[in-house]
């Protein structure tokens, strides 16, 4: 039986389990700024969907969506941060209770403090996370699951996929602009 996380499931149905503050958010530049990269799926059925929040550039939940919405990023000394919101905003991991036995999905979003849990990095272009107490067989294996909603995927890639969820890598991209 695959495991979901109590947070996983909050967020099925909410925007977040974390409370964040509201706020409108601020559309992001269309051109690259200097020192980012897109972050994206290359695979069905996430396509070309990217790495972002919704409202653009404020704390809450990581979701893949359209190009003309996309967050800007980079890793910078382990962390995943939004390179153009004001203040900076950083990807969190939720953290299991049994790291030995984590859930199948681990929640993701953004927050305006460093994330404690876990380092990001790129393995060529594609995003990775780990940490040495979760074991995972793919440090870049991500799930998407409800409202296109971005969790990390401790199990195998593409084998005993929870339901609901779809499995994705998320890779770099760098072209002036976000395309389709």
């Amino acid at each position: 039986m695959v495991k979901i996380s109590a947070v996983a499931v909050a967020l099925a149905g909410t925007a977040l389990a974390t409370p964040m503050p509201q706020a409108s958010g601020t559309p992001t530049p269309k051109t690259l700024v200097s020192g980012a990269l897109w972050i994206r799926a290359v695979a069905a059925p996430n396509y070309h969907k990217y790495l972002q929040t919704k409202p653009a550039n404020v704390p809450g939940t990581a979701i893949l969506d359209s190009y003309t919405t996309a967050g800007q990023f980079n890793v910078e000394d382990g962390q995943l941060v939004n390179k153009v919101s004001t203040p900076p905003l950083y990807m969190w991991v939720e953290e299991p209770a049994d790291k030995a036995n984590p859930p199948r999905t681990l929640a993701t979003w953004f927050n305006t403090t460093k994330n404690p849990f876990g380092t990001f990095a790129f393995q060529g272009d594609a995003l990775s996370w780990s940490v040495p107490s979760v074991k995972r067989q793919n440090l870049a294996a991500w799930l998407v699951c409800a409202k296109q909603a971005l969790f990390i995927n401790t199990g195998a890639f593409s084998y005993q996929t929870p339901s609901g969820c779809s499995d994705q890598t998320i890779h770099y991209y760098n072209d002036k602009t976000a395309n389709n």
